[in-house]
């Protein structure tokens, strides 16, 4: 059984997930070929930590870079779209 908080290899694959998991939301313009490639590099780190640690931590990994990605794109259209509405608003008239 490993020992999780002294492993340097889960940490480092759990960061670079997170990392992975919040490149769109700070891109402008997202294609589908970037899009398959961050979900690619992320299933990948994804897999290479469950391979690591276990099943369990990796798991965690995984649902918590995917949540945190999401939680990251979603505030990221948000506030896009709050800076873009009064250009909008004020371009009609």
């Amino acid at each position: 059984m490993m020992n999780i908080p002294q492993e340097p290899a889960y940490w480092l694959l759990s960061a670079g997930c997170l990392c992975v998991a919040s490149l769109p939301a700070l891109m402008r313009k997202i294609t589908k070929a970037r899009a398959i490639a961050i979900a690619a590099l992320w299933l990948a780190l994804c897999a290479a930590t469950i391979w690591q640690s276990n099943l369990l931590p990796g798991l965690a990994t995984t649902l918590v870079s995917g949540l945190w990605g999401v939680i990251l794109l979603a505030a990221s259209l948000i506030f896009s779209g709050i800076r873009s509405m009064p250009n909008r608003r004020f371009e009609e008239r």
